[in-house]
């Protein structure tokens, strides 16, 4: 078992903020934030790994290499712990999308074994990351759609950053137990919110007391005691709310407004794409 970074960009909320945060082991335009936004140390930055190069829908082109990044690591199955935190190696293939710094498309390819490579990203900023399997229902994984920030490569102008994909059955188990019945809806999407806080220096803890709403959402179900419970009315230990049957758009996506409320209030601006599941974390 290996833990599995929270792929984003973890934030510190101000007003409005939207991103989240990538680290090795635990998550498009960039969203807008407010506060300081960046991946905690746990995160598995400036670590140099070896990839093959990806696919670009396009020629190069556009920004400097100086403006820049490397995007690089493996792909993980996230396990159902009510943390989705962490996972073992995803070990089918699965398509990793992103946007470069000029703006278009790039695809790597995920082969269960050699880690992705995306090429001429945006450095000093926050890319979103889409990872698609192949056949979602027969290898348990939908797409997963997180936040990586590169503000911290290698010397090599590399990030490594592990992406994570949501198991089918989490959600299944998720929507199982709503106290009114409710189908997950292909054409919307769900969006996992992981909530912390600082805990001095530069740790990250789950905040426990925060209420989670979205006019956008059907529903809001939170992690409590390895479950899940809509009828729970805020984080427990986890810090995890899952906002349910979203409404989306196709890639590159849509920005969801959510609110805070309890222990820390606040709003958040995250991005999510249609049939997919936004994994993000949030530094309330």
């Amino acid at each position: 078992m290996r833990r599995l970074h929270a792929a984003g960009a973890a934030i510190t909320l101000g007003v409005v903020v939207g991103a989240a945060c990538a680290n090795e082991g635990e998550r498009p335009p960039p969203p807008v934030c407010t506060g300081e936004c960046g991946r905690p140390p746990q995160v598995g930055t400036g670590f140099p790994s070896n990839g093959g190069a990806g696919s670009e829908d396009e020629a190069d082109g556009g920004a400097a290499a100086t403006d820049t990044v490397s995007l690089t690591g493996q792909v993980q199955l996230l396990f159902d712990n009510g943390r989705f935190d962490t996972g073992e190696i995803f070990t089918d293939a699965a398509e990793v999308r992103t946007t470069r710094a000029d703006g278009k498309a790039v695809t790597s390819a995920w082969n269960g074994v050699d880690p992705y490579l995306l090429q001429s990203l945006p450095a000093e900023d926050t890319v979103w990351l889409l990872v698609t399997p192949p056949n979602g229902q027969a290898n348990d994984a939908v797409p997963t759609f997180e936040p990586v920030v590169t503000t911290h490569p290698d010397a090599a102008g590399r990030v490594n950053a592990d992406l994570g994909l949501v198991r089918d059955s989490t959600l299944d188990g998720i929507f199982s137990t709503l106290s009114l019945p409710l189908q997950r809806d292909e054409r919307l999407a769900q969006v996992v919110l992981k909530l912390v806080e600082r805990s001095g220096g530069s740790g990250l803890t789950p905040v426990v007391g925060v209420s989670v709403h979205a006019d956008a959402a059907a529903d809001v179900s939170y992690a409590v005691s390895g479950g899940y419970s809509d009828v729970a009315t805020e984080t427990d230990a986890t810090g995890v709310a899952v906002v349910l049957n979203v409404a989306a758009a196709k890639w590159p996506g849509a920005l969801v407004s959510v609110q805070f409320s309890g222990r820390k209030t606040g709003g958040a601006q995250v991005r999510a794409v249609t049939g997919a599941v936004s994994l993000v974390t949030l530094v309330l």
